[in-house]
């Protein structure tokens, strides 16, 4: 009896280590750590671990795979990506949260070193960080945020950016972070209007939950909504709502030519935008261009001059004459 538990013991480990295991390759696990048995035998125990310890799901044939019932658990690779990402997290995002969850994986990896190499450094890395200067009440206010997600409640937000100049107050529904161009956003959802809204936290100046407001019993159809307008813009500047999305697909369509010398690393991402469509030019140039709709295409200009004299706009003929505005002024700051 002291055998069988021994062996089902490890038996439970291996799967837990492995979701997804099957039944040869449980069979060479057990042999590498000197559990020599026969199929049978094994049958018979996932059998048990099946019917007496519920721990495996009750079908003859599993098609994915042992996957321990009623808890969840990581396989060493998957653990080596989720430790990266908590590294990302709480060591370049500063979130405090994945900080001490790092901390608590660390302690159990010390405690379990075949999981993965004992020094533990990341294979992924991310090197962009939060720019935007952090405080004890930002650290609140983040969480409270969080919270409300979490609840699906309203809250109450007092917000200023520098184009407005002032403190403005609005309420709504916050739907889900999101890590962009070196700072933290939270897209919100309008109370009263399916409007929505990119807010920086940082420029946040305070929060209030509505702790008796109603739930957002439509907050995975507002966030799925939510995440194809962001789909259908630039960076966070995209369509406020369904009306805002029809009228961008009647603006006329931008062109934007991309020099040969920069035509391959354009070509190596066709589907860098969804909504966006990139082109091989038959002129001979070797020159590409990539095409795309958008209501407000600020965002995308500062893209597109991010590439010097290497990529201009070619349509349509206001975006143009626009931008020849703008570099006539460049010119005359340059100007020896």
């Amino acid at each position: 009896m002291a055998d069988r538990n021994a062996r089902l013991g490890t038996i439970i480990r291996l799967i837990a280590r492995k979701p997804g295991i099957t039944m040869s390759q449980l069979h060479e696990e057990l042999s590498d750590v000197n559990v020599n048995i026969t199929e049978r035998t094994l049958a018979k125990d996932i059998a048990l671990l099946k019917a007496e310890y519920k721990l495996l799901p009750d079908k003859d044939r599993l098609r994915n795979g042992y996957v321990l019932r009623g808890m969840f658990t990581l396989s060493d690779q998957e653990a080596l990506l989720t430790m990266d990402a908590i590294h990302a997290f709480g060591n370049r995002l500063n979130d405090p949260q994945a900080e001490k969850m790092l901390e608590r994986l660390s302690d159990l990896i010390r405690e379990n070193p075949e999981m993965m190499p004992p020094n533990m450094v990341p294979t992924r890395a991310l090197r962009q960080h939060n720019i935007y200067k952090k405080s004890g009440q930002s650290r609140d206010l983040e969480q409270g945020l969080l919270n409300a997600i979490r609840m699906q409640k309203p809250v109450s937000i007092v917000y200023e950016t520098p184009r407005i100049g002032h403190p403005e107050e609005s309420e709504g529904y916050p739907l889900l972070m999101i890590f962009h161009e070196r700072g933290w956003y939270c897209i919100i959802r309008d109370l009263k209007q399916k409007n929505y809204h990119p807010r920086r936290v940082d420029r946040i100046k305070s929060m209030k939950l509505l702790i008796n407001g109603a739930a957002n019993n439509s907050h995975a159809a507002d966030v799925r909504e939510a995440q194809f307008l962001i789909s259908c813009g630039w960076g966070m500047t995209f369509p406020r709502n369904n009306e805002d999305l029809q009228r961008s697909e009647e603006e006329p369509e931008i062109a934007v030519r991309f020099h040969s010398t920069m035509a391959p690393y354009i070509l190596e991402a066709v589907n860098r935008h969804p909504r966006g469509k990139v082109v091989r030019l038959k002129d001979g140039t070797g020159d590409v261009e990539f095409r795309i709709r958008l209501l407000n295409a600020n965002e995308f200009v500062f893209w597109v001059r991010s590439f010097g004299a290497k990529a201009w706009i070619t349509a349509p003929q206001a975006l143009i004459d626009k931008e020849r505005a703008e570099l006539r002024r460049m010119q005359s700051r340059y100007k020896m």
